[in-house]
């Protein structure tokens, strides 16, 4: 969850929200008033940069001089950079599309655009219904990190109600890992997407609870310095002041 919902934790009027894998982002007018108070971790090659079955292109040195979509100011096109970057090809060398996912595979699909940066469901959805091709992933290059960010007046306020949430939380996020079939055909009756699709994601992501520690604030500060670099971010943040440990030390009480 994003956007309306990262407003609603920011201005109050929600406790919590989900945040995938991109750090809280204050501005003149609106100072962080949340704080990320879990987080759980996927197999980054969940992030990938998708072609048609038909393109030539075969690995992320072929992007240059190519269309790619992603979406602005997020996980998609700090991919693009990352590979591009990896790839030994400027930024000026390739274009970027800003898309959102749904207009993204459409432009993919129809050959507007050449190659599309995405994630889970999108990728196994892509690649099983549409036959999309990954040349590229995030391995090494994002640290696929999910936020679990409460208000301050929340953390304040509601601390034994949010450390009950974040436990069960825990609890159902380890018993998924163990029940994928149960996990896809449950959510798949909620979202209408289709199971397969998601058994094929949640089998790829296995995404697991982890502890918010010095390593995982080094992993996040050093793609927000990576996303200030490329343009991505306005200016660079402290990504350890938008984290409170605390949910974590009682978890493991």
């Amino acid at each position: 969850m994003g956007g309306a919902a990262a407003e609603a934790a920011q201005s109050r009027s929600r406790d919590h929200r989900a945040e995938a894998d991109e750090p809280l982002r204050p501005t003149p007018t609106r100072p962080i008033r949340a704080r990320s108070v879990r987080r759980s971790k996927s197999d980054p090659r969940t992030q990938a940069i998708l072609v048609r079955a038909d393109s030539p292109i075969r690995s992320a040195a072929d992007l240059k001089g190519k269309r790619l979509a992603g979406t602005r100011g997020g996980w998609g096109q700090f991919l693009i950079s990352a590979t591009l970057e990896k790839a030994g090809i400027a930024p000026s060398e390739a274009t970027f599309a800003p898309l959102n996912p749904v207009d993204a595979k459409v432009a993919l699909m129809a050959g507007s655009v050449d190659a599309w940066a995405v994630w889970e469901p999108y990728v196994s959805f892509a690649t099983l219904r549409d036959k999309a091709r990954p040349i590229a992933d995030g391995a090494g290059l994002t640290p696929t990190i999910t936020l679990i960010v409460a208000s301050d007046s929340a953390i304040a306020t509601k601390r034994a109600a949010l450390q009950d949430f974040l436990s069960r939380l825990d609890r159902a996020r380890l018993w998924s890992l163990d029940h994928l079939d149960a996990y896809a055909r449950n959510t798949a009756a909620l979202t209408r997407l289709p199971e397969d699709v998601l058994r094929a994601a949640y089998t790829a992501q296995r995404t697991r609870p982890i502890a918010l520690d010095d390593g995982v604030v080094t992993e996040v500060q050093e793609a927000s310095d990576r996303a200030t670099r490329y343009g991505i971010l306005s200016r660079t943040l402290d990504v350890g002041r938008a984290m409170d440990r605390s949910f974590t030390a009682a978890a493991s009480n």
